[in-house]
């Protein structure tokens, strides 16, 4: 089934942009917020800051969804070129020290299929 959801998903060229930067919309408002917070003077976040906010009014189980999705499709081989032009983001988004550690994590996830997948250059 997942193969038949990322065929699909293939023939709409712009899903794995869009999906990225819905990704790297919430990273930059968690960077945003730490800057804010910096230069306010405070050493960390606060506390009442919620997940939602730091992510730009979304949830982290939908950023876990897109990034879910980004991996489903980059398993699907004839997604190849439709990444290729991606992958600078998609390491910037892995490397981002604001991506939520566990959207982090399963864009480390993503970076491996493509690597181990493709061989890309």
């Amino acid at each position: 089934e997942g193969v038949e959801v990322a065929h699909q998903l293939a023939n709409f060229t712009q899903v794995i942009s869009l999906l990225l930067k819905f990704l790297e919309d919430a990273e930059a408002s968690a960077a945003n917020f730490a800057l804010n917070a910096h230069m306010a003077g405070h050493s960390s976040l606060p506390s009442n800051i919620s997940q939602e906010e730091l992510c730009g009014g979304t949830s982290i189980d939908m950023l876990r969804r897109a990034a879910l999705t980004l991996i489903h499709l980059a398993k699907y081989s004839d997604n190849k070129k439709l990444f290729l032009t991606h992958q600078h983001r998609v390491l910037n988004l892995a490397m981002s020290r604001f991506t939520h550690p566990r959207i982090g994590a399963m864009i480390a996830n993503l970076l491996y299929h493509m690597e181990s997948d493709w061989k890309l250059t």
